[in-house]
């Protein structure tokens, strides 16, 4: 049965669906202003970087192309901005990573144990609880973005 998951499964499109949004309704000007203490480009790769920290085995490694952890955790500002494009394509790659293991989910699994989750944070962690991460932290950073449209005077997504 996947009655939990399919109704998970929206929320986590709905916030994927606004992150695409948020690069595509974002003046160029923008895209390499920072709102909210970080650079707009560089939140919405954060939040798809993400996508590995969440889902990865104990051993996987995360994504090293275009820019890498230490520009996707905040501690590193590459000499130029990504484009639009760049951003969106890692997105896109990300996104069907996350589809993938979403699919393979069914109600019952959601009680698991998730094992690279588990090691990276050093506690019990179920797939339930890194679902509901991976859908939390995407919204998180939908409305941090959103901010950002909205104080410079244009309509946002969400």
């Amino acid at each position: 049965m996947k009655n939990i998951v399919n109704g998970m499964k929206g929320y986590y499109d709905r916030g994927m669906e606004f992150l695409f949004r948020l690069i595509d309704e974002c003046p160029d000007d923008l895209w390499t202003k920072k709102g909210g203490g970080f650079f707009y480009w560089q939140q919405v790769y954060h939040a798809f970087f993400c996508v590995d920290y969440f889902l990865l085995p104990p051993d996987g490694e995360m994504a090293d192309e275009p820019y890498g952890r230490a520009v996707a955790m905040f501690s590193e500002v590459p000499p130029s901005a990504p484009s639009k494009e760049t951003v969106r394509e890692f997105g896109a790659a990300m996104k069907k990573k996350a589809d993938e293991w979403i699919a393979s989910l069914d109600d019952e699994s959601l009680g698991a144990r998730h094992e690279g989750m588990t090691a990276r944070k050093k506690a019990e962690t179920c797939n339930g609880a890194v679902f509901a991460s991976l859908c939390g932290h995407n919204m998180y950073h939908v409305g941090c973005l959103d901010s950002v449209l909205r104080e410079h005077g244009l309509k946002g997504v969400y």
